[in-house]
């Protein structure tokens, strides 16, 4: 990349710039850094960098160049978020950066959602639940990477609900936030473990959480599934913003099946526990469920 002849004008964050523009010539880099926009959706410039390593401040520069020929949007109600402290920009696929991955993949796929409508109609809870969902499958991404025997074979994000049930005089949708498969290769034997990914940001009552874990136990009971790829062992993993949260999401678990006894199904823990520094510990011992006092970790064989 030249950055000898940089632009005269200021650049701002949220407005790009127009007339002369930063030299930008693209690589295969530049094509990696847009495909993970349009796997996550939304990614700041430390979950970037985590990624695909480098220099930090050569990847800031580069997302500013992206940004400002029209590759990368930074969606505009994020602003609303940097009053009350979020540091860092974030960063999704733009139209033109959408356009660039199909012509270059010749993969019309790329095209399907509606980037830039979507992009400037996302508002600021929407924007912390996805960062939430990201900064989990990249700590799992990582901590794959740092591991010969594990690896992250499938990670998709369901378009409709699994099932529905009437819990209480209510309507409970079965929705995950995400499914994965992690694959393990162990005394030449590959064994492949199913995950449901709940991101809750504590602003659900805990009555609803209950009645959501409530359908998740009836839809494992009756393994009446709407999707064909839905497996019939599986756990449910929820992600929690504090320990807090955890602990009171543990013991309202005990309540989501018939018996009240708790179940592995459920599986729980706080962001604290794991970060992009320490990504490994996604895989670590950090996980609690109803069924009893023991941390265990998602690889074990023994329910789900």
């Amino acid at each position: 990349m030249n950055t000898d002849n940089p632009t005269k004008q200021r650049r701002r964050l949220f407005t790009r710039l127009e007339g002369e523009l930063p030299p930008l010539r693209l690589t295969e880099r530049d094509v990696r850094i847009l495909k993970l926009l349009f796997e996550y959706r939304f990614l700041t410039m430390p979950l970037i960098h985590a990624l695909i390593g480098g220099s930090k401040r050569y990847l800031t520069e580069r997302l500013s160049r992206l940004y400002h020929h029209g590759y990368v949007d930074r969606p505009p109600h994020q602003i609303s978020l940097r009053v009350f402290g979020h540091r860092y920009v974030i960063y999704a696929l733009s139209l033109g950066g959408a356009k660039l991955l199909a012509h270059y993949f010749q993969n019309a796929n790329y095209l399907k959602p509606r980037w830039t409508e979507n992009n400037r109609a996302v508002k600021a809870p929407h924007f912390l639940h996805t960062l939430m969902i990201s900064r989990f499958r990249a700590c799992l991404t990582l901590a794959c990477k740092q591991r010969q025997d594990v690896h992250l074979s499938k990670w998709m994000t369901p378009d409709v609900s699994l099932a529905r049930y009437q819990m209480e005089s209510k309507r409970v949708w079965v929705k995950p936030d995400a499914y994965f498969v992690l694959t393990q290769a162990e005394h030449g034997e590959t064994h492949q473990a199913h995950y449901f990914l709940e991101a809750d940001r504590g602003t659900m009552t805990y009555p609803d959480m209950r009645r959501k874990l409530a359908a998740y136990w009836q839809m494992r009971t009756q393994r009446r599934l709407i999707e064909e790829w839905v497996p019939h062992a599986y756990r449910v993993l929820t992600i929690s913003p504090s320990p807090a949260r955890t602990t009171r999401l543990v013991e309202i678990a005990k309540s989501a099946d018939p018996r009240r006894s708790g179940s592995l199904l459920f599986h729980f823990c706080s962001e604290a526990a794991y970060d992009l520094d320490r990504p490994e510990r996604v895989l670590a011992p950090i996980w609690r469920t109803p069924a009893d006092g023991t941390l265990r970790h998602l690889l074990e064989r023994k329910g789900g």
